[in-house]
């Protein structure tokens, strides 16, 4: 086993779940909106935008509505945007393969979560799966009670704090490249997600279990 490691922290979306970046996909071939919509909006001044505000539970669905309509309108998007719909996409399966694996590895370390996610107040059908699931996790860190979320750098420190762990004593597991740069920037050993045969193989061998 290796001993460096103390601590695996997962993201949840996208990693023990199917991706919502791939049901914005689907949304948008639905309504034949133009691809990569809702991740261009999503991605222009990632760290102050609606999305942005939302997970950090800043502001409600109506003013979250407001902002987004208005980020699209300032991107020259002019296809007709549903948000309850687009909300929608959050509420993913589980990746069951992965859950495997994770259930299979849980008893042997400590498992955290960092997951950006909404309020249940604020849109309650975004988070069903997490809120059935986070029990599985020693620790639970998310960006709609923290106010801080992924990628900015202040909520791997509040991590680090909490745990009382140096970053090189963690694992942190993301499906986003942006999410992990932070990280590793910090210390922490990090791992690209891509899909659950390699991400066990990986797991296997770094943890040398």
């Amino acid at each position: 086993m290796n001993k460096s490691i103390k601590l695996v922290l997962w993201d949840f979306g996208g990693v023990l779940t199917k991706s919502p970046l791939h049901k914005f996909i689907d949304y948008e071939n639905k309504f034949n909106i133009s691809p990569g919509t809702i991740i261009k909006i999503n991605s222009h001044n990632k760290f102050n935008n609606a999305w942005a505000k939302l997970e950090k539970n800043l502001i409600n669905k109506k003013e979250f509505s407001e902002l987004f309509f208005k980020e699209a309108k300032e991107l020259n998007i002019k296809e007709k945007l549903d948000i309850d719909k687009i909300l929608e996409c959050l509420n993913v399966e589980l990746e069951t393969a992965m859950v495997e694996v994770f259930m299979k590895l849980k008893d042997k370390l400590p498992f955290a979560c960092l997951t950006n996610n909404i309020a249940k107040n604020v849109y309650r059908n975004s988070n069903n799966n997490f809120e059935s699931f986070k029990s599985n996790f020693n620790y639970v860190f998310e960006s709609s009670k923290l106010g801080l979320r992924k990628p900015e750098e202040e909520i791997y420190k509040y991590v680090l704090k909490v745990l009382n762990l140096s970053p090189k004593n963690i694992l942190f597991i993301d499906d986003l490249g942006i999410n992990l740069k932070p990280a590793k920037k910090l210390g922490f050993h990090t791992y690209k997600y891509v899909n659950p045969q390699d991400t066990q193989n990986f797991l296997e061998g770094f943890l040398e279990f």
